[in-house]
Formats: C-alpha cells, structure tokens, sequence
C-alpha cells in the first residue's frame, strides 16, 4: 500500500468518526440506541439536542476540521512544522466561522484569543490546577502529525509537542496528544498491528509526559498512560466482542472530555477490535458521551493501519460533499512532504 493511500485513509477515517459521532454526542449508548432505533452505523443528521445540530450527514464538527486546516498549512510549509506554523494553523481554522463559532471547546477558544491578543475569559485562573484545561483537543487535531513521520515516533512525538502547546500547554494534554500521534505513525508502517499501536500509544504518553515536565503546566489527574494499559487490558479481553467491550470502557475508563478518559479509550477499542477500519468506529460512535472526538481519534489511527481502499465509496462522496473538501489532493501533498523530510 501506498504512503498516500495511507495517509488518504488516516484522513477518512478521523473525518468519518468526526462525521457519524457527532449525531450520537453527549448520549448513553442506550440513548443512542433509543433514539436512532439501535446503534448508528452510517451518516446521521445530527439531533436537534447535539452540539452539531442542524448539520447535514456527514458534515464534520471541530474535530477534523482541526486538523484538516492545520494540515494545509503545514503543507503549505513544505512540511515542516514550528512555533509559526502551529499559530497559523489554527488562527486560519478561527477564521471559518461554520466550525469555530459553533464548535471550537473552551481551551482552545482561550488559546486563539491569547495568539490574538485577547484577553481570554478565564474565570479560574486563580487556581494552582485548572484541571478544565486538561481536555481531548489535543489529541483530536494531532492525527496530521503522526501521518508525516511514517514508523518515526520521536519526530512525531516532537512535532505534536510543538502544535499542542498552542492552545494546550499542560502536562496531560500533551502526553495525550502524544499517544495519538505517536499510535497514527506507528500505524502508516506496513504490517502493524493493534498491539503495536498500544506500545506506540504507551509510548508517546511517555515520551509526552516527559517533555512537557521541562516547560509545560502541571495539572492533577489520572496518568495518561496508565490509563492506556488498562483501556488496552479490557479491550483485549472481550477481543471481538464489540459490544461488550464497548460498554466496559464507556464505564470503567470514560469516553468524556478529559484526556485521561477519551485517549486511553481509543487504545481500547482498537485492542478490542484488532484495528478493524469500521468496526473500530462504529464502536467510539455508540460508547456515547464525547463520541465524535473518540471517534476520530480512533478514525485515524485504523485509517492510516488499513489505508484508504479499506472505506467505500459512500463514506468519501458524503464526507466530500458536506464539507467541500479535496482530502485526494491533501493526501497526495502530505505524502510529498512525508517523503521528502
């Protein structure tokens, strides 16, 4: 398979999650299922009782979006990524009113305003730990990242450092990140599979936690990669078992905002389904509760593990043609700069 099929497929399936997840946010699974009639396993129009209410099937929500504009600037800078291109970034993503007015999460709201000169709305600022601030945007947007540095963890971890310190400059967060984007890398290298990606995940929480020790903030909160083996450990046991598996990690270890609960689910539901393209998916949709950044996070690392012949036709023309994108195009640059650097 193709470096940029792999990238074309890492694409796809982080917008896909976005896309499916944000019908079924903020719901129990048994919510879900009541709602939609059993669990969702295509593009619904989102509930009028959802965050992305009134969004078309198929339209994606701050999720992708987040790493989609990034991802062209950074093609745009040949592929190299610093302190400038990370601010621009997603300073260009603040100027399409469609996702940021109506999706963008408090921290990086906060972040933006700050590059902008602004003086943020921080009303706990007087706090040792604003533990709010140790949120799962820094890992929905990594996915890019991870897809430039194909197999080398280190670059990957090292650039995802550099973009998540933007709007997320706090110890958690960024070995959170870092576990996404170190597990997508792993994943664009021929003949990985699920457990290669938990080792890889393990790793950038590590290698995350380390580096941000020297400059980052440090907030209270469950390890980022403790929680990873053990959202590993419950996926591996009811391996095949989606259901079950889905309901153990929605209970045990969380599918909510904070990064400790929505990284380390992600590991589990690909151990839980050895890295299948859409059952890993259709999983992070129905656990309920963050389900659309979940989802993408996952989307992109079984994306990149099976690449983009794995998806079939219906989920590129509907992401396509809600969104207006050219995610060919984006790949085939991406692969260009990934093989250059």
């Amino acid at each position: 398979m193709t470096l940029e099929e792999r990238i074309l497929g890492s694409l796809l399936g982080g917008a896909i999650g976005d896309a499916m997840g944000a019908a079924t946010e903020t719901r129990t699974p048994e919510l879900i299922r009541e709602k939609f009639g059993g669990y969702v396993r295509e593009f619904r129009q989102a509930p009028e009782d959802t965050f992305a209410r009134g969004a078309v099937a198929g339209y994606v929500t701050d999720d992708f979006s987040l790493a989609y504009y990034p991802a062209r600037e950074i093609v745009k800078n040949g592929g190299k990524i610093d302190r400038g291109v990370a601010e621009r970034s997603v300073l260009t993503w603040s100027e399409h009113p469609e996702y940021f007015d109506n999706y963008a999460g408090p921290t990086t709201r906060a972040g933006i305003a700050r590059l902008k000169g602004e003086t943020p709305a921080e009303g706990y600022s007087f706090l040792a730990c604003d533990n709010a601030k140790a949120t799962n945007g820094a890992g929905m947007k990594i996915g890019p990242v991870g897809m430039l540095h194909p197999g080398d963890l280190d670059r990957a971890v090292a650039d995802a450092v550099t973009i998540i310190r933007v709007t997320h400059d706090n110890d958690l967060a960024i070995s959170g990140g870092c576990a996404i984007a170190a597990a997508v890398s792993c994943a664009m290298v021929e003949g990985r599979n699920a457990v290669d990606i938990v080792n890889a995940g393990l790793y950038g929480a590590r290698e995350g936690m380390r580096l941000a020790r020297g400059f980052a903030k440090k907030l209270a909160g469950p390890s980022v990669e403790k929680r990873i083996s053990l959202a590993a450990e419950i996926g591996l046991r009811h391996c095949g078992d989606y259901e079950r598996a889905m309901l153990e990690l929605g209970d045990v270890v969380g599918a909510g905002l904070h990064v400790s609960e929505a990284v380390p689910c992600v590991f589990g539901l690909v151990m839980s389904t050895n890295g299948h393209p859409l059952e890993t998916i259709f999983s992070a949709v129905n656990i309920g509760n963050d389900t659309d950044t979940v989802a993408a996070m996952a989307g992109y690392i079984v994306g990149a593990l099976n690449g983009a012949p794995a998806y079939d036709s219906y989920y590129y023309d509907t992401i396509e043609a809600a969104n207006h994108f050219d995610l060919r195009s984006l790949a085939h640059e991406m692969a260009a700069c990934a093989a250059r650097n």
